[in-house]
């Protein structure tokens, strides 16, 4: 089964890569989601912010699950247009801004441009070891003018995403990209609800692909109280700690190719969530039941989930998250291990077949 869940995640994520969703601009990632989502479900709708809602009505009266992932990814907003052509910008989203110089990126899924950078013959010395400021930046589109601007259909307030094809690492399963974070979780959750139409299981679930996480969890905020689930899981990427310029134990003991992970407390202050204590317990007897392996992590102060807006929800609402480790997040290039994703499918059919049994969700163990 690992093997081919694995290759329906890879050809989903390709796919799903390729579309251009800016927060607030999710409209492609949208139509692909309800698209693909449709055939899987029961009842499918999307409300009045974007995010599509698919269920499964299950077989019994058993617990209602909400299982999300989000569509948005970070990218850019065109600010202003300069007389001779020129665009001007703002960043939606955590976007790093020593990785915009020099950057192929695309406007409203088509207009294909480049983030100005001075050419290397005619920097001052005191410029080049300077960062440059994204507000001082500017995306060349090949226009000579406003007039050839709006020629293309471009306007103030579109969006704009990093060109960065999805592409193997030299080593089957590790995949580097741009909007990994989260069209893995996406690819994830298609993977589960195809399971669940082959097999169907008790537990009613509602798989929900929520907008605008990157800038304040907002999608989710509104799905949580409209699906009024029994429980939840966020299944997001996650910050690796594998790498040459990071402590694994002393700042993020988390891997790729090890597992997903169990993330166990994540963000702070107004944006945060502790996993719920029944949710820990049974995410965890679902991964013993199955064998799969995963990691415990955890990040406070460092970033947050849509976790930490659906357990809020209501009257709260149990609640955990399923992170998948990825490298040199935030960037354009995002890097992940298919082998992480398919342990995450895995762990989640084996949750739903955990709450078939309807197992006590109470704060406090029976």
């Amino acid at each position: 089964m690992l093997d081919m869940v694995k290759a329906e995640i890879r050809q989903d994520l390709e796919q799903l890569t390729a579309l251009d969703a800016v927060s607030g601009h999710e409209q492609a990632m949208v139509r692909a989601m309800r698209d693909r989502l449709g055939p899987l479900s029961d009842e499918l709708n999307v409300d009045t912010f974007g995010n599509v809602r698919a269920t499964l009505s299950g077989t019994g009266d058993g617990y209602h699950l909400m299982l999300a992932a989000h569509s948005d990814e970070i990218g850019l907003i065109v600010k202003s247009i300069e007389p001779n052509g020129y665009l001007r910008f703002s960043t939606a989203g955590g976007v790093q801004p020593g990785l915009l110089p020099a950057r192929m990126v695309r406007v409203n899924g088509a207009v294909h441009g480049i983030i100005g950078v001075k050419s290397g013959h005619l920097l001052l010395p005191e410029e080049r070891n300077r960062p440059v400021e994204p507000d001082r930046l500017y995306i060349d589109i090949g226009a000579d003018s406003s007039a050839a601007v709006a020629e293309l259909g471009v306007r103030i307030g579109d969006p704009v995403a990093f060109v960065s094809p999805l592409t193997e690492l030299n080593h089957p399963g590790i995949l580097a990209g741009k909007a990994i974070d989260d069209r893995l979780g996406c690819a994830v959750l298609l993977a589960v609800m195809r399971q669940l139409r082959r097999d169907p299981s008790r537990t009613k679930v509602s798989c929900v692909i929520t907008t605008q996480e990157e800038v304040g969890l907002r999608g989710a905020a509104v799905a949580a109280y409209s699906v009024d689930p029994d429980c939840a899981v966020a299944i997001d990427t996650f910050m690796s700690g594998d790498t040459p310029d990071v402590d694994f134990h002393r700042e993020m003991p988390a891997a790729i190719g090890k597992g997903p992970v169990l993330l166990v407390a994540s963000g702070g202050d107004a944006h945060g969530n502790f996993i719920h204590p029944a949710m820990e317990r049974l995410l965890e007897q679902a991964a013993a039941d199955a064998k799969v392996p995963y990691q415990r992590a955890t990040v406070l102060g460092k970033a947050a989930t849509d976790a930490s807006t659906i357990h809020l929800a209501r009257g709260g609402i149990p609640t955990g998250g399923v992170g998948l480790a990825r490298r040199y997040s935030h960037s354009p290039v995002c890097t992940c291990h298919l082998e992480d994703a398919a342990n995450a499918v895995i762990w989640l059919l084996a949750l739903v077949r955990t709450l078939d049994g309807r197992p006590s969700l109470a704060f406090l163990p029976d």
